[in-house]
């Protein structure tokens, strides 16, 4: 696994700015992830708030789904709030930094993340604050990806002395961080999807144009290109390479 680095927020908004016209293009696996969160909601809410909304996808799905609902969408990259506008109405949209995000005790029925909280640099006291703002019967839906996402990059760029930059927690690591902000009926679940692109480089130019990208901390000149070398040598199935994200889902409840 990445070692753990201190995040850049600044970089990370960046990133998702200049992705947001993209974003739709090259998101076919958060897509795939807000479809399930959905399908797991167990409740009729009133009040949702979702944090990292994007291009509004999820938002979407949740309107349609709970048309009577009061929703508040929240993402800290303006441009991706711009084009969630253009998919979906009668939402209340702001920019913010979920980390910063004043919420109100008890105010939410609902309240749903997906594809977003790998990126929190203080998640035990971010998911605390959630919990809080459930009313008493109110559940949290998450969905994010675990450390065996992208392992077959890891595995080349650490036989070169490099690391990812980006450290992913496992399911369990989730669910005691629910379990410690007071939350119960928890449910955590991991799976392995695998997807197949025509090489490394369209591989990474993907998870870039999504506003995922990274910078590998390498250690050389051509390292990288040793590395998607290597990728590319070992991870082709006659159609393209392999490449696997870990996909966690997880809910509770107050």
């Amino acid at each position: 696994m990445a070692a753990v680095l201190a995040l850049d927020k600044q970089a990370i908004q960046r990133r998702f700015e200049r992705a947001a016209d993209a974003y739709d293009t090259f998101s076919v696996v958060q897509r795939a992830m807000a479809e399930e969160l959905v399908e797991g909601v167990e409740r009729e809410p009133l009040s949702i708030l979702e944090l990292g909304c994007g291009t509004g996808y999820l938002t979407a799905l949740l309107r349609k789904r709970y048309p009577g609902a009061t929703i508040e969408a929240v993402d800290f990259a303006p441009a991706m709030i711009a084009r969630a506008r253009e998919h979906v109405s009668d939402v209340r949209f702001l920019v913010a930094d979920i980390e910063e995000l004043e919420l109100e005790p008890e105010r939410y029925d609902l309240i749903v993340s997906s594809a977003t909280v790998q990126w929190l640099a203080e998640p035990e006291q971010t998911v605390g604050r959630l919990a809080g703002s459930l009313d008493r019967r109110g559940e949290l839906h998450l969905t994010t990806f675990g450390p065996r996402t992208f392992w077959e990059l890891d595995e080349v760029l650490g036989e070169l002395g490099c690391e990812r930059g980006l450290s992913l927690l496992p399911a369990k690591k989730w669910e005691t961080l629910l379990a410690g902000a007071g939350l119960h009926r928890i449910r955590a679940h991991s799976c392995e999807e695998r997807f197949s692109y025509p090489d490394c480089v369209a591989f990474l130019r993907s998870v870039k144009s999504s506003g995922a990208g990274y910078a590998p901390c390498v250690t050389a000149p051509g390292t990288l290109a040793e590395a998607i070398r290597r990728y590319d040598e070992r991870f082709y199935d006659g159609a393209g390479v392999t490449v696997t994200y870990e996909i966690v889902t997880l809910s509770a409840g107050r």
